[in-house]
């Protein structure tokens, strides 16, 4: 018997560990896994856990339910969730990215000022100091210190998808913080300045719990990039609000 004693969600651990089974080929592909009993007798919990479990894997193209007769791990030729994105190498490209990220960003940023927790706190502190004291002319390294800003919040939501999809989209996402980073001399101390305000209006927000407020900072500070990128391609600014 296997009694799950850490710290986290029970779900999440549960979902962790017959994930590992099914990647290690110990639950073989068109494999039954054990009854929900024997899940909830191994792992030490209850059936509501395990019935939350199987239905995140479920979700997640693991595994399948066969009327009557239990729950099998998915074939391998079964159709899965694939996200792939081409190469960004043009403006257009970026701010159809960043359309993309911006509403990501804006569910992650709400559910990280309600879900975070002391320690996913101290993460978000952590990369925003480390941005903000950042001494380098290398725009790559501190597009890399931003993104790693914007992961931390993805990690605070305790949903394992959004910091997948932003490390799935980071190559695109880079190409934009570059440009962001590349200013020029004698504006950029006062656009760093900006940056760091404005990060600190998100860190802040989701600090005090406020989903709304973080939502609000985080749309200030993507949506002018967004803006300014359809102002070089002549298409209408973003008029989006939130509520």
């Amino acid at each position: 018997m296997s009694i799950i004693t850490q710290r986290g969600n029970l779900a999440e651990i549960v979902v962790a560990k017959l994930s590992e089974r099914i990647d290690s080929g110990l639950y073989a592909p068109g494999e039954k896994i054990p009854s929900s009993a024997q899940l909830c007798e191994e792992f030490g919990v209850s059936r509501t856990v395990i019935r939350e479990a199987l239905t995140s894997l479920k979700v997640g193209g693991r595994v399948t339910t066969r009327q009557g007769a239990g729950v099998y791990v998915t074939e391998k030729d079964a159709k899965t969730l694939n996200f792939e994105i081409s190469r960004i190498e043009d403006i257009r490209s970026a701010m159809q990215i960043l359309e993309l990220r911006l509403g990501v960003e804006m569910q992650s940023v709400a559910l990280a000022a309600t879900r975070r927790t002391p320690e996913a706190l101290a993460g978000i502190a952590r990369a925003y100091d480390a941005l903000e004291a950042l001494q380098t002319d290398d725009a790559e390294i501190e597009a890399r210190a931003d993104f790693e800003f914007h992961l931390a919040i993805a990690r605070a939501t305790r949903n394992p998808h959004f910091p997948s999809f932003l490390e799935a989209v980071i190559e695109s996402i880079n190409f934009d913080l570059v440009l962001k980073h590349r200013q020029s001399a004698r504006a950029y101390n006062s656009y760093l300045k900006k940056i760091n305000k404005e990060h600190a209006a998100i860190l802040a927000a989701i600090t005090q719990g406020d989903a709304k407020a973080a939502k609000s900072a985080l749309a200030a500070h993507l949506e002018e990039s967004l803006n300014r990128y359809r102002a070089m391609l002549d298409e209408p600014a973003s008029s989006e609000t939130v509520e």
